[in-house]
């Protein structure tokens, strides 16, 4: 690994097993790792050392995740924080997007997944956007509620040669990439529930390497990059060019190449 072996990591979990497995396992990576059982233990520790990531559970008693990443975020908005759960509730997700988690694992995760995410978090400034991208794109997932438009978009995809498969909200959306990870997405900026929006920032924090095209038949005076502060690698505005969506598809593979 070639980050440097003093990085010092608070383990946040109030289950002991799961907190003493993922101790010893960054311990064996090179980190130094500290544990606590809830966000109460976590941010008195924070008061006495410095650390340079939390990792926390996001279901504990007393201060659970949700509520230590704003209290985090609020005091050291510089401070990495990986956010781990296991159960799969987009909106657990969405909310812990929004209050600035830097990533995002689902239990169980191989010790390979947190080492690759560790790895960019503590690499930050500006892991968003181009220089992230590391497959080819063969497999899109679309995320679309318009019924017409999802499946037109779905034959010009196959007509292609990609292979495509859609979905008409951001759970399922969420649900699908956790258990396919497709290659790239494109979502629909106006979904019911979860926005557009927030799915593309969500989807952004578990996986960055996977593109994500944003469109919109709104706000034509924004680009995509802005609708999803930052976070969307591509946008298109509706009605657009078939051409154009096949152009951006081949500028993201040349990027993953």
């Amino acid at each position: 690994m070639s980050e440097s072996p003093s990085k010092n990591l608070l383990i946040v979990d109030d289950d002991p097993r799961i907190r003493g497995l993922l101790t010893e396992a960054l311990s064996s990576l090179g980190y130094t790792a500290s544990q606590a059982s809830n966000g109460r233990e976590a941010l008195d520790m924070l008061e006495e050392q410095s650390f340079d990531c939390v990792v926390t559970d996001i279901r504990m008693p007393e201060i659970d995740g949700l509520a230590l990443l704003q209290r985090l975020k609020s005091a050291h908005p510089e401070l990495p924080v990986v956010m781990i759960t296991g159960f799969a509730v987009p909106q657990d997700k969405a909310e812990a997007v929004d209050a600035g988690a830097d990533a995002f694992l689902m239990k169980p995760f191989r010790l390979s997944k947190i080492e690759d995410v560790l790895a960019r978090v503590l690499t930050k400034p500006g892991n968003g956007g181009a220089g992230t991208h590391k497959r080819a794109i063969r497999s899109i997932l679309v995320v679309e509620d318009d019924p017409q438009f999802r499946i037109l978009l779905l034959e010009i995809l196959e007509a292609m040669r990609y292979d495509a498969q859609s979905v008409d909200n951001a759970e399922d959306a969420l649900t699908h990439i956790e258990h396919h990870s497709p290659d790239a997405i494109i979502v629909d900026y106006k979904l019911p529930g979860m926005s557009g929006e927030t799915l593309v920032k969500t989807v952004k924090s578990i996986h960055p390497d996977i593109p994500v095209i944003l469109i919109s038949g709104y706000a034509a005076s924004l680009t995509g990059r802005e609708l999803a502060g930052g976070a969307a690698d591509a946008f298109l505005m509706k009605p657009f060019r078939i051409d154009r969506i096949g152009e951006i598809l081949r500028t993201l593979a040349e990027r993953a190449a």
